[in-house]
């Protein structure tokens, strides 16, 4: 049966605006994955979602905000204490600063994997692309991407109303109190002009970073991609046909995880007997930043440290500040909190043992799939390397859990620094971050991930050898052979001689014919010595 026919390729032009198409949908994706999570959470109270969604586009993508006084504040005219007794303008007055810098990792994820469908998909069933193709599809997908980036961080800035439990924690601690000299209050909180914050995306970060991560993912694919149409020199590239099996199975590893825990930990949230009223807020949070605390867990059992920092920050010492805030020496010391989140132990057992175990698992079964992907070695190429193919499966494995050992510690880290500023110097904020030091993390996980993938290798190959023996039949063989034994002897080239249909070729003799050439002039004669 002749092979399907394959659909002609498409036109350059059609490939670029291919590309472009498919970058529109996964900007499209994290936009209306952004509006879900922010509705969910109930921040539209806090600022105007068309001003949210954009500042979350832009954060998935790499940018960070910036934060600073909102447009039009100033100490308001009925403002007591130090701040109105010296008029509030002319930069006396109190101005929030900081920056926000975290990666909402659920938004990233499924631009990448939109990204990668909508681009390689469409290749599939058609005739390959010449390699110009391929570089207008490129091209198409980082032109809109770089454009649609630089109007999401232009749309993503206003301003925003502080959060009462972030209100709480900086109008306590050190330089409260000096706060509450310059702001005009005492107990009840911070200064009106406190309340709310402006925001704006850092656009030249944004646009290049997300340039960047569209380009990694694109050439990601192109290695990892399978069964889908691409250039020639590349489909048999000798670089291809070597990683493909590994990142394959390692990128569907992957996006099954990101996939499964918030599906369950939404379930779990929703089946809880407690807390039902914050079940939407939960399932918010998780539907923004999901796959964080997985990374963080991962990463924890192949050796990163992490560190969960909530700090005061506290008011810059010398001249007339320092003065006044030196009435509370270390105030501020108490409200600080330190924890590791790889050493919390919940059920007696640390969190970076089960992060051990859950790497273990998956990286065995990414090796067992990409043993089961590898194609069959020939002789030559059996002959030409020097490791076997469940060693080199072992190898590629590791070199790719090691890199991804130093590239999610910094996805997965993020900060929030918020401070109040008065004449140009620092007087009370908060600063909120998850930092991570790799250390031997890489060696850790290079080695792990190939102990992991080299048993998932050996398994498949266990398996499949018991498969091929329980399919074969070597008794029927050895029966027949027994019961002629001259058939077990080798043949001559005209025994071996192929029966041709169309023509007489020679006697039947059940299911077996007999060629001609022992046929010849008397063939009946031939044919019953042949019989015997």
């Amino acid at each position: 049966m002749s092979a399907p026919a394959h659909r002609p390729s498409l036109s350059p032009w059609r490939h670029a605006l291919g590309g472009g198409l498919a970058a529109a949908a996964a900007l499209l994706t994290m936009a209306a994955t952004a509006w879900a999570g922010l509705a969910l959470l109930g921040a539209g109270a806090l600022a105007p979602l068309s001003r949210l969604v954009p500042a979350l586009v832009s954060l998935a993508a790499g940018g960070s905000l910036t934060l600073e006084p909102p447009a039009g504040a100033g100490a308001p005219a009925d403002a007591q204490g130090l701040a109105g007794l010296l008029g509030g303008g002319g930069g006396l007055g109190l101005a929030p600063t900081g920056e926000l810098a975290v990666t909402p990792l659920t938004l990233s994820f499924l631009g990448a994997a939109v990204l990668a469908i909508g681009f390689f998909r469409p290749l599939r069933g058609r005739a390959r692309p010449t390699p110009a193709m391929l570089w207008a599809r490129c091209a198409g997908a980082l032109a809109v991407t770089g454009a649609a980036l630089a109007v999401c961080a232009h749309l993503a800035r206003g301003t925003a109303r502080l959060p009462g439990s972030l209100r709480d924690r900086m109008g306590g601690g050190a330089g409260a109190d000096l706060l509450a000299r310059f702001g005009g209050r005492g107990g009840d909180g911070l200064a009106p002009g406190l309340s709310s914050v402006g925001f704006s995306a850092d656009a030249a970060a944004t646009v290049l970073l997300g340039l960047l991560g569209a380009a990694a993912v694109l050439a990601v694919g192109c290695l990892a991609a399978r069964r889908t149409a691409l250039p020639r020199p590349l489909a048999l590239s000798r670089l291809r046909r070597r990683w493909n099996p590994v990142l394959s199975a390692l990128t569907g590893t992957a996006a099954a995880v990101c996939c499964a825990v918030p599906v369950a930990a939404l379930l779990a949230g929703a089946l809880a007997p407690t807390g039902r009223e914050r079940v939407a807020e939960a399932a918010g949070a998780v539907l923004l930043a999901g796959p964080q605390p997985i990374a963080v867990l991962l990463t924890a059992g192949t050796g990163t440290s992490w560190e969960a920092r909530v700090q005061r920050l506290q008011p810059e010492g010398g001249g007339l500040l320092g003065l006044l805030a030196s009435g509370e020496p270390g105030g501020g010391a108490g409200g600080d909190r330190v924890v590791d989140p790889g050493h919390l132990a919940p059920a007696g057992i640390p969190l970076w043992a089960f992060g051990l175990l859950l790497t273990l698992l998956l990286l065995s079964a990414a090796g067992y799939l990409a043993a089961a992907r590898t194609p069959a070695r020939t002789a030559r190429e059996d002959a030409g390397l020097l490791l076997g193919p469940h060693t080199d499966t072992a190898l590629r494995t590791g070199a790719v859990a090691g890199a991804a050992a130093l590239v999610l510690p910094l996805l997965a880290r993020g900060g929030l620094r918020i401070g109040v500023e008065l004449m140009g110097r620092e007087v009370g904020g908060l600063r909120a971050a998850l930092d991570a030091s790799p250390g031997p993390s890489a060696l850790i996980a290079f080695a792990v991930a190939a102990l992991a993938s080299y048993g998932g290798s050996r398994l498949h190959g266990h398996r499949a050898g018991r498969r091929g023996r329980r399919t074969g039949r070597p008794r029927r063989r050895s029966r027949a052979r027994s019961r002629h034994p001259a058939r077990s002897r080798p043949r001559s080239r005209a025994a071996r001689a192929p029966v041709r249909r169309g023509r007489p070729c020679g006697l039947l003799r059940g299911r077996r014919a007999v060629p001609a050439s022992r046929t010849g002039h008397h063939g009946i004669r031939k044919a019953a010595e042949h019989r015997t």
